[in-house]
């Protein structure tokens, strides 16, 4: 007696299940992950495309990383360098009003105002973008500049005896000490802090041995932007020392000149006009100069902004540039890896309804004997 098996059909029909529980299970993941594949390799001749896609996307968004940083740091900059600016402006607006019309006590309140804002502007060209300093060069982890005390004792004081001028002074200590007892000229003082030095006015060793090196930003592959600001540059040195100057000055009556009466022992025993003219000379001979100094700092402060504002607006614009093509590069990749959700969705429905119906099949073959097919 022959038996008929369906032994055949059932393997064929659990191959078939099969390929469809993998087609709906491939099918799921697409539509939860968005990509048509979890692998390169299932992206098949497309994998060139997109590894180069993304490669394109990974070197940009670094070149646009590093210009978003010194976007960051170059308006840290010109925050500091414009702070610095205000303050010296108005110095020298009323050091200005105050030579111009003679009002010694307006100059002693400027004294004082320059006193307070002197720290100001040494934080200012510290300034820091986290632990970078941004006015130091490639040195950016150390200070620029610090208050170390030498300029303060490069420059001295000047007391004379008030009671009796004929006498030694009571203190005459460095470049104002030799300018108020007479032992240098006016035209020497001013050559002489002039020449200060950067160390003696407080700026680190890279700035004074020129080691400082540059600061820039690399914005693509061959292209990097130049935004150098260092602490010593001449306007911005110009302001340290200057104003250095100009809060440690003695009071007019006490710089170097004759009396108008010779027999005069005291300030107040001489003749009019008080201070004498010769000591007011050469007191303003001083402060005009260092008017005329701040005056040409701020032109320098201002090529300074120019050149921050300018760097920046050209590192937004490579940016800009660099956005459009980050955004097709990921076009193509979309295009490359993304599924169309709608027709994944699609083909999911069509799936389980053929794979509900193969399973009806099956069921039904199940109970198909031959003696129910006889029957």
């Amino acid at each position: 007696m022959a038996n008929i098996s369906t032994l055949g059909q059932y393997l064929d029909q659990i191959s078939r299940l099969k390929t469809q529980q993998s087609t709906l299970g491939d099918l799921s993941t697409q539509i939860s992950s968005g990509k048509k594949t979890q692998t390169l390799s299932g992206l098949g001749s497309d994998i060139i495309r997109t590894t180069r896609a993304r490669a394109g996307v990974n070197s940009l968004e670094t070149y646009s990383n590093n210009i978003t940083n010194a976007d960051r740091r170059i308006k840290l900059m010109l925050t500091s360098v414009s702070e610095i600016k205000t303050q010296v402006g108005t110095i020298v607006s009323g050091l200005t009003t105050a030579v111009q019309e003679g009002d010694y006590p307006d100059l002693e309140s400027i004294k004082q105002l320059t006193k307070n804002v002197y720290n100001f502007i040494l934080d200012n060209i510290n300034q820091t973008d986290g632990e970078r300093y941004l006015f130091a060069g490639g040195d950016t982890a150390q200070a620029p500049i610090s208050d170390t005390g030498l300029f303060q004792s490069a420059l001295g004081e000047f007391i004379p005896d008030s009671s009796d001028l004929t006498q030694p002074p009571l203190v005459a200590s460095g470049m104002i000490g030799d300018w108020g007892d007479g032992t240098i000229t006016t035209d020497q003082f001013i050559a002489s802090f002039n020449a200060t030095s950067d160390t003696v006015l407080g700026f680190s060793n890279a700035l004074t041995n020129n080691t400082a090196g540059k600061t820039t930003v690399r914005v693509s592959d061959s292209s990097e932007f130049d935004y150098t600001v260092l602490a010593n540059k001449t306007s911005m040195k110009d302001i340290v020392k200057l104003l250095g100057v100009l809060q440690a000055l003695p009071p007019v009556e006490y710089a170097p000149g004759a009396l108008n009466d010779p027999m005069a022992t005291t300030i107040a025993g001489d003749t009019p006009p008080n201070p004498p003219e010769e000591k007011q000379e050469n007191f303003y001979a001083v402060l005009n100069n260092i008017i005329s100094g701040l005056n040409n700092a701020l032109d320098g402060i201002e090529q300074v902004q120019f050149k921050l504002s300018q760097v920046q607006a050209q590192i937004s614009n490579v940016q800009a540039s660099h956005t459009d093509q980050i955004n097709a590069y990921k076009d193509v990749i979309g295009e490359v890896e993304d599924v169309d959700i709608t027709e994944a969705s699609a083909k999911l429905l069509q799936i389980q309804t053929q794979l509900q119906a193969s399973f009806q099949v099956t069921a039904l073959l199940s109970q198909l004997t031959l003696a129910n097919y006889l029957n």
